[in-house]
C-alpha cells in the first residue's frame, strides 16, 4: 500500500478538475474493459437464477462499501477540521503573545518579537513547502520548527511578566502545542485496512455486475457507479494529504500576521 502510496503522490500535484476527470476516465475504461473481458471467460450462458442471487449479492456488498468509504471520509475529514482548528489556534496564541510582550516593552521583549516574526517567516516560507512535498521528518527540528521556538525560549528564559499581565511562557506553551497538533495531523492517520476493503469490495461489487452480458445501458451502468467510487476514493487521498496543492490548505492566516496584523 506504501509504495502505491508513493507513486500515486504525483496526483495531488494536478489541478483538481485535472485529477478528477482522469479519475474517471481511468476507472470507467477499467471497469468496461474489465467487464467484456469477464464475460468471455465465463463457461456458459448465466440462469436468471444466478442473476437474480448476484444482483442480490451485489446490493449487500454495495451497502457494506459504501459504510466503509463513508468511514474512512468521515475519519478524514475530522482530522481535517483538526488541523484547521490547530492552524487557527496557533495564529491566535502567535498573536496573543506578541502582543503581550508588546506590551511589556524592553529591548530584550523586542528581541523576542522578532524572534516571534522569525518563526512566522519560517513556517510560510520553509516548513509550508517542506509539508506539501512530503519531505519533513519528525526529526528534523529546524523544519518542524523546534529550533526556531528554542531561540525564543532562551531570550523569555529569565524575563518575567508584570503582575496580571499573560504569562509569556504560558503562551508560548500553547503556540508549541497548537504547532505540535498541526503537524500530527498533516498527514491523515487513516489505516491501511481500510484502503484494502475499499478496493476489494469495489473489485467484487464489479464482478456480481458482471455475470450478464454487457450492454450499452449495463456499462454505462458500471462506469456511473466506478466513477462515483474513484472520484470519492480520490476525495478521501487528497484530504489525507491537507497541506497539498489538492487539498488547498495554505500558510493564508500567518502570511496575515505579517502584513495584516503587522507582526
Amino acid at each position: 500500500f506504501y509504495l502505491f502510496e508513493e507513486r500515486a503522490m504525483f496526483i495531488l500535484s494536478l489541478p483538481t478538475i485535472v485529477s478528477v476527470t482522469l479519475a474517471i476516465v481511468v476507472t470507467s475504461s477499467f471497469s468496461v474493459g474489465l467487464y467484456f473481458l469477464v464475460h468471455r471467460l465465463w463457461a456458459g450462458e448465466v440462469g436468471l437464477e444466478t442473476r437474480r442471487t448476484a444482483d442480490n449479492v451485489a446490493t449487500r456488498i454495495g451497502v457494506i462499501h459504501a459504510v466503509v468509504i463513508g468511514m474512512m471520509f468521515t475519519s478524514v475529514r475530522v482530522e481535517y477540521n483538526e488541523m484547521i482548528v490547530a492552524i487557527e489556534s496557533e495564529a491566535s496564541a502567535i498573536t496573543r503573545l506578541y502582543h503581550a510582550m508588546g506590551r511589556q516593552g524592553g529591548d530584550e521583549l523586542d528581541a523576542a518579537r522578532e524572534q516571534l516574526r522569525d518563526y512566522i517567516h519560517h513556517v510560510v516560507n520553509e516548513q509550508w513547502p517542506a509539508l506539501r512535498e512530503v519531505r519533513i521528518t519528525p526529526t528534523d527540528r529546524e523544519l518542524i520548527g523546534r529550533a526556531a521556538l528554542d531561540r525564543l525560549w532562551s531570550t523569555l528564559e529569565d524575563i518575567e511578566s508584570k503582575p496580571g499581565a499573560p504569562s509569556f511562557k504560558e503562551l508560548l506553551d500553547q503556540v508549541e502545542d497548537y504547532r505540535i497538533q498541526r503537524l500530527f495531523d498533516a498527514k491523515g492517520k487513516l489505516l491501511p485496512i481500510f484502503w484494502y476493503i475499499a478496493i476489494i469490495g469495489y473489485l467484487l461489487t464489479l464482478t456480481t455486475l458482471y455475470l450478464p452480458p454487457p450492454t450499452t445501458k449495463r456499462c454505462l451502468l458500471v462506469s456511473l457507479y466506478s466513477s462515483m467510487v474513484a472520484v470519492v476514493l480520490l476525495g478521501i487521498f487528497i484530504l489525507t494529504h491537507p497541506y497539498s496543492e489538492a487539498a488547498g490548505v495554505g500558510p493564508d492566516i500567518f502570511e496575515w500576521l505579517l502584513v495584516g496584523a503587522s507582526l
